[in-house]
């Protein structure tokens, strides 16, 4: 039993840093100098939603719902796939950096 545990947890503790590799890295970065961990920068896609106050959210693929402090931009994409990159606070609004449609390659 102790040589089947010996043999196991060192690949079990492989396999939980191997997901831990899979996150992308282009949607959660290290809060900069300053910054709270609650405020983190990210990028997150989904679609533009037009909430009941006639306010633009992201949706994600997991449907949480974020707002964002860029209502000119949002209204651009209504209805649309898109990936927003900026600062989430901790009441989920995201502070826009940038709004591109998903699966676009800035550098094309």
């Amino acid at each position: 039993m102790k040589r089947f545990l010996k043999a196991t947890l060192p690949l079990l503790a492989l396999t939980g840093s191997m997901l831990i590799a899979q996150d992308d890295p282009d949607a959660k970065q290290p809060p900069e100098k300053g910054q709270s961990e609650q405020n983190t920068r990210r990028a997150t896609v989904g679609k533009i939603v037009k909430s009941s106050d006639g306010q633009y959210m992201l949706m994600d693929t997991r449907a949480t719902v974020y707002q964002l402090d860029d209502q000119t931009t949002a209204k651009k994409f209504a209805g649309k796939m898109v990936k927003v990159s900026g600062t989430v606070d901790a009441n989920r609004t995201i502070h826009v950096t940038d709004i591109t449609p998903a699966g676009a390659d800035p550098g094309a």
